[in-house]
């Protein structure tokens, strides 16, 4: 070869590894090798360190200015003086995510300062916060140019007004103290130079790094505050001066998950508190959970802002020492972007409020993950994917990278999923909270039923997304999983493990054989038995078929009662214990009752599961006496498999009970919850009385409900197939109307009656390019149906393509837009 020639080869070579490795510095990778933190500070201390980096440009960006940034705990961040926003995402150290913000509109032609607060928990034990190597990183370029990146040219000061937190389960309070600060380096124009040079350390101890997955949270400042008991503004208020022991109420005007600012002027030395509340009762704060923040002022005018947000919707600020005057207090709510485009309306206002106030439990407690509720904020398998997303995905959609909207937003479904599989022990087990610390001395540490519903979950994100890659990332986690529960299965050939379901069922806390978990577990093997043929495990998907067909036959000869002609509820210590509602409710609703049997097991739980029960948590000590007396359902997730099968079972006596069920049990929650405007945990009763938490995704069980069934719009299948059914169930109500959000886009109906229920107008309208039947109930053997002016049904005679089934005329392929009378 010309010697030229190769010269020219190797340059073109080494040019090409050069920008290959320039693209490898830009990615995730990058970040990891920009790690800084404090070099005073050892691991496992917990410690605020301020971070600040000032840096030229010749023009301000005419393009996007893409900023990475990622902190373990978190961060606060300004640019310019100004606030940007906080993160990171809820994560585990095994895959951490980082954010992407354009800053463009907050850059400027000369000199510009990034500020960045870290917060490193430390060793504290926290609900969504895992104890961690402390760490932050960030790099920042503009038209692809890289402009800084975190390293040790970067001052640092960690003692600063923020100091160490309480350790606390659910949020994480802030203890500032003014006087510590040496200005306000927030600023742009604070000088730094005392400050030490950040220490560069190894990026190593957090696993590959990766975009987040879940869009940036929404901030929105809350307009309507309001002081009480005069409900003043309080705009108009301010300034409102405090002294020792006094205070004041403000009421946000919602629920939130918001965190505070706030400008005062005080004398050194000060000190407020302020604490966050659920409800107003009786002319008082109550549920407050938590320490609240604290603050102490330094001489004159000041302002300051909360790191972490607080389920609330009332803030009490007391002054306990000193003298302040409040110039300013500002609310800002921070939640996941979700935008309501689902509606409920109906002839009963309970209902209607009802549907509303579950949008809004769910929306206030969703930030970056499905937040259980506004006390603790951790999520859950069995909350994320029955009460939750249930919720949200007939409700809302989620913007996509471009703000288009992403209807039956999946993401957070698919976060928890993530987090539970990051979560796995050495033995396969699942823990049932994360990401967090919490240990085995916890009794919900494990819980062996929520495990197998994260296979149910799976499943759902899987047919809302049809995401392979995803099922295939997850597929180690099932395996370990569902290989520990074959292998803790008895010589009877049933699964050994703790029941849980929820608090009210008898068994409870107990290890046994039970009827309820080995339900559960067989809905486990069933979904593992799917995933398996998606991705082409055909062995796998054999042996899960097997294992289930073999527990199916164990579960009907062991669990049988023939005297009963229904499921016994659990072998333990030797001893066979009788039947249970829950035992026959979750076995119904996982298809192990066989036909012959079908009637029986119906008829005993309809006769039982409205029983009075008692609700127990970690212990059980009344099990044997909770069986004996049959008692029924008393918590509102289990309605969740209760309302499934109530509809399924297909008949109008049971949509009315279905709805009177509704009615009985959460009227009172709506009815006493107006001061909260969200629902409940557990049931209240008719004072009012018993709900212990009063912002819980368990109470928003039946807006699923509402809209699939009595608006009757419900997926037919996996999203690929953009097949619906519209199959509406009145009851007694004798109108209702709304939008139902599907994966395909959202669903206008609308159905009016009169009270004996005859005739039945009807207005459905459908997104483009879906398959839709339409479901209408005969109304009598000789029925008349019109739909956009034609006739499809004359005096019981069917037009081709009309058929009757059951109580049902069926209409397939309805036209996009389509109205009519059935009478």
């Amino acid at each position: 070869m010309n010697p030229a020639k190769l010269i020219l080869i190797c340059l073109l070579l080494l040019v090409s590894i050069c920008q290959g490795q320039n693209r490898i510095s830009g990615t995730a990778s990058g970040l990891q090798s920009a790690m800084i933190w404090s070099s005073s500070v050892p691991d496992g201390k917990q410690k605020y360190v301020a971070f600040r980096k000032t840096f030229d440009l010749n023009e301000a960006p005419a393009n996007a200015a893409k900023l990475r940034i990622f902190a373990d705990s978190r961060y606060l961040l300004w640019i310019n003086g100004q606030y940007v926003l906080r993160g990171p995402c809820r994560f585990n150290p095994k895959r951490a995510e980082f954010d992407v913000v354009d800053i463009r509109t907050f850059l400027k032609k000369g000199k510009n300062v990034m500020v960045v607060l870290a917060h490193n928990y430390g060793n504290a034990v926290n609900g969504h916060i895992m104890k961690h190597s402390p760490g932050l990183t960030a790099d920042l370029k503009i038209s692809g140019k890289e402009i800084i990146r975190t390293d040790s040219t970067w001052r640092y000061n960690d003692q600063t007004r923020y100091r160490d937190s309480p350790e606390s389960w659910n949020t994480v309070p802030d203890v500032i103290d003014a006087r510590i600060d040496a200005g306000d380096w927030i600023s742009a124009d604070y000088n730094d130079s005392k400050w030490l040079f950040a220490n560069s350390i190894d990026g190593g101890n957090w696993g590959e790094m990766f975009p987040r997955e879940i869009p940036l949270a929404k901030e929105t400042e809350l307009k309507n505050l309001r002081v009480l008991p005069s409900r003043k503004l309080l705009s108009s208020a301010l300034p409102i001066e405090l002294t020792s022991g006094q205070e004041i109420l403000v009421d946000f005007g919602q629920m939130s998950m918001a965190y505070t600012s706030m400008e005062l002027d005080g004398e050194a030395g000060s000190r407020i508190t302020m604490q966050y509340a659920l409800r107003y009762k009786n002319g008082k704060p109550a549920e407050m959970y938590g320490d609240g923040n604290h603050y102490t002022a330094r001489a004159g005018l000041q302002n300051f802002i909360t790191t972490d947000q607080w389920g609330s919707h009332y803030m009490l600020v007391k002054c306990d020492s000193g003298h302040v005057k409040l110039l300013g207090i500002r609310i800002t709510d921070r939640r996941y972007p979700f935008n309501r485009i689902g509606s409920f309306n109906c002839s009963d206002s309970i209902l209607t409020h009802l549907w509303k106030m579950a949008q809004n439990t769910i929306e206030v407690t969703s930030d970056d993950g499905y937040g259980s509720d506004a006390r603790e904020r951790n999520e859950w398998i069995q909350d994320s994917g029955k009460a939750s997303f249930s919720t949200t995905r007939v409700g809302s959609a989620g913007p996509d990278n471009d703000g288009k909207p992403v209807y039956s937003d999946p993401r957070l479904l698919k976060n928890m999923l993530r987090h539970a599989a990051q979560s796995q022990l050495p033995n396969g087990q699942l823990l049932a909270t994360f990401p967090t610390d919490r240990g085995p001395e916890d009794c919900h540490y494990i819980i062996d039923d929520y495990s197998c519903q994260w296979f149910e979950a799976l499943k759902t994100y899987y047919e809302a997304t049809g995401d392979k890659k995803f099922v295939r990332e997850m597929w180690p986690a099932l395996m370990a999983q569902i290989n520990w529960f074959l292998n803790h299965r008895t010589q009877r050939g049933l699964l050994l493990a703790r029941e849980y379901t929820s608090f009210d069922n008898p068994l409870a806390y107990i290890t046994c054989e039970g009827a309820t978990i080995n339900a559960f577990f067989y809905s486990a093997l069933k979904a593992s038995e799917y995933l398996a043929g998606v991705l082409g495990e055909s062995q796998k998907m054999g042996e899960f078929k097997k294992s289930a067909a073999d527990l199916m036959i164990v579960f009907n000869r062991e669990f049988w009662n023939e005297q009963e002609s229904v499921y016994n509820s659990a072998f333990y210590n030797g001893a066979v214990y009788a039947p249970t509602s829950h035992a026959q409710l979750i076995a119904l609703h996982y298809g192990l009752v066989p036909g012959n049997r079908l009637a029986s097991v119906q008829k005993w739980f309809l006769n039982n599961y409205k029983n009075p029960g008692i609700k127990h948590s970690c212990a059980n000590p009344d099990f044997e006496q909770m069986v004996n007396q049959k008692d029924g359902i008393e918590m509102p997730v289990t309605y969740f498999w209760v309302f499934s099968q109530l509809y399924r079972m297909d008949s109008d006596k049971l949509d009315r009970e279905a709805i009177q069920e509704i009615r009985r049990r959460w009227t009172p929650m709506v009815v006493f919850q107006q001061d909260a405007g969200t629902l409940c945990e557990s049931f209240t009763d008719e004072k009012g009385e018993g709900a212990s938490e009063s912002c819980h995704n368990y109470g928003s069980v039946p807006a699923f409900f509402l809209s699939s069934y009595v608006l009757g719009v419900r997926t037919d299948g996996p999203v690929w197939k953009k097949q619906i059914v519209i199959e509406p169930r009145l009851g007694d109500l004798t109108n209702a109307s709304g939008v139902v959000v599907t994966q395909s886009g959202p669903v206008t109906v609308s159905w009016k009656r009169s009270d004996q229920g005859n005739p039945l107008e009807y207005t459905v309208n459908i997104p483009s390019g879906i398959h839709a039947t339409l479901h209408l109930p005969k109304l009598s053997e000789k029925p008349n149906l019109t739909m956009n002016g034609k006739v499809l049904i004359s005096n019981g005679v069917p037009a081709k393509g009309i058929r009757t089934e059951g109580r049902w005329i069926i209409i397939q392929n309805i036209p996009q837009n389509c109205s009519g009378r059935l009478d």
